[in-house]
């Protein structure tokens, strides 16, 4: 389960059960912390865009995107950012977010939205795709790594 909590204007951060922040919904942004290594943060990438896309094939009947069923997942970079691609197609942002206190570095992923993508759809796209990122039995959603305290969101 995910709470969302209005954050500034025209924004809302995802908690989890225990409070703790996990995410965020920014216009045509939806994004997920807390992946403790690059591994994880990519593999959920490829989780999320692939729930995500059926929920806005769902919600307008058109799909955005297409994923390849034999996925070719690397990190390409494009200037600042750095991209989860499969094969050609922009799947995730991949942010390297400092944990502060000497305790390293961990990662969070950013899906866009297309433009025409209203907040009441970016919000159930986010409880969808955080559903299928908590459950996955691998770990992918790295919760005991989630801080006590709110991160600094993008």
């Amino acid at each position: 389960m995910v709470t969302v909590f209005a954050h500034g204007e025209d924004a809302f951060r995802l908690a989890n059960a225990a409070g703790h922040d996990v995410g965020w919904v920014r216009p045509k942004v939806i994004g997920f912390g807390g992946f403790a290594t690059e591994d994880r943060a990519r593999a959920a990438a490829l989780d999320g865009a692939r729930v995500l896309a059926s929920c806005l094939k769902r919600e307008f009947g058109v799909a955005h995107l297409e994923l390849s069923d034999r996925p070719r997942v690397r990190i390409v970079r494009d200037g600042a950012n750095e991209w989860v691609v499969d094969g050609k197609v922009r799947v995730a942002r991949l942010l390297r977010v400092e944990r502060g206190r000497g305790r390293g570095e961990e990662f969070a992923i950013e899906f866009l939205l297309p433009p025409y993508a209203t907040d009441a759809v970016a919000i159930n796209a986010a409880q969808v795709v955080y559903g299928v990122l908590s459950a996955d039995p691998t770990g992918t959603l790295d919760e005991a790594a989630a801080p006590k305290e709110s991160p600094r969101l993008p």
